[in-house]
């Protein structure tokens, strides 16, 4: 396998071959999804709870991203590999540019994902014109979410559906090159998907997205916090932690 690139995901959008993504935490789970042949893993700060034992994502620092995805980038050596920043961690443009520069220095992290928001756009052009990949968010934002109760489909009527559409625009003109959708609306993140030139991988967000991205834990069933809903978990079908992981990718790619 050749180490995938920015020019061979945008290959697989145009030729309709479904892009997937996990999350890995360490050098062994980035070794055995890098070998299953994922597309892109991420180093997500969703290592706030099934790594940490917290009920959210809130708690983890760039510290704890760095760490990890120096973990990682070992197994790593095929998948595009990408790193959260944490909550608090892109307040302002000198801020984000010395955090993301910390994840990607020595090789580590490919591209960083933000949970912004449209008022941070000029934070993100920021990071872009100072030659760092980003990875955008819409959709249901973690690190904004302080109940569980908030999870909710996004994007359901005209009007929320619009704005996401705007967001996810100007996303791609600030020079985005991968935007993850999470938990919005089926038609609504067909719409985003069919009007983006760049890649759309969705979480909690239909089939019609460009991917799909997966807590690794989840899959396996394994998660501190349990499985959110939309996700069911295919361990029992299964011998192996590696079957289950290779099924899933054969999956993604046939998704839509």
């Amino acid at each position: 396998m050749m180490k995938k690139t920015l020019k061979k995901l945008l290959s697989l959008k145009k030729n309709n071959i479904g892009i997937s993504s996990v999350t890995a935490y360490d050098a062994s789970f980035a070794k055995l999804a890098d070998e299953s042949g994922i597309d892109i893993i991420l180093v997500g700060d969703s290592l706030g709870e099934v790594i940490k034992g917290m009920k959210n994502t809130h708690s983890v620092t760039v510290d704890d991203i760095c760490y990890h995805t120096q973990n990682v980038s070992r197994g790593c050596k095929n998948a595009y590999l990408i790193a959260d920043m944490p909550m608090n961690s892109f307040n302002t443009k000198k801020q984000a540019l010395s955090n993301a520069l910390r994840i990607t220095k020595n090789g580590m992290a490919d591209m960083v994902k933000v949970e912004s928001t449209p008022k941070q756009i000029n934070i993100i052009k920021y990071l872009i014109k100072n030659k760092i990949k980003v990875c955008g968010h819409i959709g249901i934002q973690p690190q904004r979410i302080i109940n569980k109760k908030s999870y909710k489909k996004l994007g359901v009527d005209e009007t929320e559906s619009d704005k996401l559409i705007k967001e996810a625009l100007m996303l791609q003109e600030a020079g985005v090159q991968i935007i993850v959708a999470e938990c919005i609306h089926s038609i609504c993140a067909k719409k985003i998907k069919n009007i983006l030139k760049i890649p759309l991988i969705g979480i909690g967000s239909g089939k019609h997205c460009d991917g799909q991205v997966r807590v690794i834990y989840d899959i396996f069933n394994i998660s501190f916090n349990g499985a959110p809903g939309f996700m069911k978990s295919m361990k029992s079908k299964y011998k192996s932690i590696r079957d289950l992981l290779d099924d899933y990718v054969k999956s993604t790619k046939n998704f839509k």
